[in-house]
């Protein structure tokens, strides 16, 4: 009597099912503390993609030098000088917003009490034929320069005296700096080391894969790499042309702190469809402290802009270079913000523009096969 073969794949499949379901909490537990302890690592692994974006380029064109020092230590030299311009960048957008925002909190602290008491005055002219409403507003008697003080003071002070006293903080925030440093020091080895890790991918698939499916892996992952270079690259640059022409636009009608409006806005329009509006939200409460009026003013001009920035910029910029319909993009940032937040609407669209591109060609090929098919049966018929 022959016996059946035993089909390991799916005995597997229904043993890993079996247990995932009845030792759930547990898996997830399992799950949470390694992804804890790999975490600084894809941080990392992170950090060096956004950081070749920058240091690929200057390394190609160090590889044109006739110098062999040059040629011999390209990457190195390659990899300092985008350190250089990250850590550049990163201070003049404080350079940029800090002193401002300082500033911004000073004139706050005078200007605000005075508004609230003219609003008071406003609401008492207002309801001036019902004393009863105009007697409650009197008996609030609320001293707003000292709430604005308070706030302040509770907002400088009060968060880091907490920050100082508290042990666990304190540990938090060590641990917080030793990751920091750790996905510093794993980016760099990552770049140095770059080709190395592409020797080991092609060796692990000559090794265990058929040259078919190695094929299709590498250009699966040649394509998701072009989407996400892409879509950075793009927010980027459709940040710097936003940012620019707010700053330009608020120079021109005179609105205040518009190095560090059109900055803020420009920097979280990094963030899809919403960005622009937070920065703008932000950008006319400190323009709301130096005249309610101009912050009117600088409301309108910001929506105009947003107009033409979401309708001619941004599908230009980013969408043509990330190659994802605009309906797609939409579906991306909604579900993809109520699953994960701000990442999920930043690695979104990256995300489906991989798998719009590669259903895309699977259905292509599919197609072809398809038409190959019918024309063999044509031709026998």
């Amino acid at each position: 009597m022959r016996s059946e073969k035993i089909n390991w794949k799916l005995l597997l499949s229904i043993t890993a099912l079996v247990i995932l379901v009845l030792r759930l909490d547990q898996v997830l537990a399992l799950l949470k503390t390694f992804w804890g302890a790999i975490s600084s690592l894809v941080f990392g692994a992170m950090l060096a993609f956004v950081i070749n974006l920058i240091m690929r380029p200057i390394e190609d064109f160090l590889s044109k030098s006739h110098s062999k020092f040059i040629l011999k230590s390209k990457r190195a030299l390659a990899l300092l000088l985008s350190l250089v311009i990250v850590i550049l960048l990163l201070a003049a957008l404080v350079w940029l917003v800090v002193p401002s925002l300082i500033e911004a909190g000073e004139v706050m602290v005078k200007v605000l009490p005075g508004y609230f008491s003219e609003t008071e005055t406003f609401f008492k002219k207002l309801f001036a034929d019902n004393p009863q409403i105009v007697a409650y507003i009197e008996t609030m008697d609320i001293d707003w320069e000292q709430v604005v003080k308070n706030f302040v003071h509770f907002t400088t002070t009060g968060v880091s005296n907490m920050l100082g006293s508290a042990v666990g903080m304190v540990g938090t925030v060590v641990t917080s700096i030793v990751n920091l440093i750790i996905v510093i020091i794993f980016a760099i080895y990552v770049l140095l080391d770059k080709q190395r890790f592409v020797r080991l991918y092609h060796r692990a698939c000559n090794l265990w894969l058929k040259p078919e499916t190695e094929q299709k892996i590498t250009r699966a992952l040649y394509i998701i790499y072009d989407s996400f270079s892409s879509f950075i690259c793009g927010q980027c640059l459709e940040a710097l042309i936003l940012g620019s022409t707010c700053a330009l636009g608020m120079f021109i009608l005179k609105l205040p702190y518009p190095l560090m409006i059109g900055t803020l806005v420009g920097v979280i329009n990094i963030i899809p469809m919403i960005g622009a509006y937070i920065g703008g939200a932000i950008g006319m409460f400190m323009v709301f402290t130096v005249s309610p009026w101009l912050s009117v003013v600088f409301l309108i001009y910001l929506c105009i802009l947003q107009q033409f920035e979401s309708n001619i910029i941004y599908p230009r910029v980013v969408g043509s270079q990330v190659g994802l319909p605009g309906i797609y993009v939409m579906i991306t940032v909604v579900v993809g913000g109520s699953l994960a937040g701000v990442p999920g609407m930043f690695l979104g669209i990256p995300i489906m523009a991989s798998i719009y591109k590669l259903a895309r060609i699977h259905f292509e090929n599919e197609e072809k096969k398809k038409e190959e098919k019918d024309h063999e049966k044509e031709v026998y018929e």
